[in-house]
């Protein structure tokens, strides 16, 4: 009696099956016991994902203005950096920009004013939308802080 092996080969697609000596092969019933677990995971890591993804929009958007603002905004929005005081960048919190509307604000960012370089290039329109909301947040937290 002779005993027949099904192998699947995993890196390949040449092989079709076939045995060829010296290369690694896993057992059919292998991957069928693989399968399933690889399943879960995949479906553990999207579901993971999209938690983070809603629980962290708050840290987006200053992750965001960190990445973006804060080399000439300063981390805090006030303009108190090097970059800041040679270009006379206004303070976020000031009511010259608070009382600028979000799509004046959002145009701004997207465009650029003055020496302030446009981010529609770079930033998508949800992460300019984030940008705006962070801005007005930094006004209420100084309004808050005094």
């Amino acid at each position: 009696m002779t005993k027949k092996e099904t192998f699947v080969w995993l890196n390949d697609s040449a092989a079709n099956g076939v045995v060829i000596p010296g290369k690694t092969r896993m057992p059919l019933f292998a991957l069928v016991l693989i399968a399933p677990v690889l399943v879960a995971l995949a479906m553990l890591t999207s579901t993971t994902i999209a938690t983070v993804d809603a629980a962290s929009a708050g840290e987006t958007e200053e992750t965001t203005f960190k990445s973006s603002c804060a080399m000439c905004h300063g981390a805090d929005g006030s303009g108190d950096t090097a970059v800041g005081k040679s270009m006379k960048i206004p303070d976020l919190h000031s009511a010259q920009v608070q009382s600028q509307s979000d799509a004046q604000l959002a145009e701004v960012i997207s465009n650029g004013k003055n020496s302030m370089p446009p981010f529609k290039g770079s930033l998508s329109q949800e992460h300019i939308h984030d940008l705006v909301t962070h801005v007005r947040e930094l006004a209420q937290k100084k309004a808050v802080s005094q």
